[in-house]
């Protein structure tokens, strides 16, 4: 089944169209997600959540801007990047664990407060890639090397990219007026 047959399936509200569509690209959906994901339970939520909101947005799907394959790659992305946002808002809401390689005093829960805004801030400022090394690093724990292979850049790329987000943040507290 082509994917015009397969949208036209998809539209008339037939539960079999969302059948075929999984078939047909819950792996290639699973791999898009995979790449900005590493929970395996967080990366088959993102895909569920990518299969739901085709189905809600069916009606609206239009093959002459593009193919299926590319819009189930894009909204696969969107989802997953949602995800990302969600679990990295629950991280921010408890740092106080992590080691981020600058000795911040959360002891006082004035200074604990005001140090975890301006950590939150100063990460979520960061540039792709290294918003989100920083993060697989400090809160997913993930090693140099997984950083490296997951985003294509070599392992000095990624420790060069650790050292500078550190001294960011580091520049970061001590301009917020915290005492480290």
């Amino acid at each position: 089944m082509n994917d015009k047959e397969l949208l036209a399936l998809l539209k008339s509200d037939d539960n079999e169209g969302l059948e075929l569509l999984m078939q047909k690209y819950e792996k290639l959906a699973g791999y898009v997600v995979s790449r900005l994901l590493s929970d395996a339970s967080d990366i088959e939520e993102a895909v569920s959540d990518m299969f739901l909101k085709i189905w809600q947005r069916r009606q609206s799907i239009d093959l002459s801007k593009s193919s299926l394959k590319s819009y189930v790659c894009m909204v696969a992305s969107g989802c997953a990047v949602d995800r990302l946002r969600r679990s990295d808002k629950a991280e921010r809401e408890d740092i106080s664990g992590c080691d981020i390689g600058v000795d911040v005093n959360y002891e006082d829960e004035a200074a604990k407060s005001i140090n975890m805004r301006v950590i939150a801030e100063c990460v979520s400022s960061m540039r792709h890639p290294d918003r989100e090394v920083f993060i697989e690093r400090y809160y997913h724990k993930l090693t140099v090397r997984e950083i490296a292979l997951r985003h294509g850049l070599s392992p000095k790329k990624v420790e060069n990219i650790l050292y500078r987000g550190k001294k960011t943040l580091k520049k970061a507290l001590l301009k917020g007026g915290i005492i480290l």
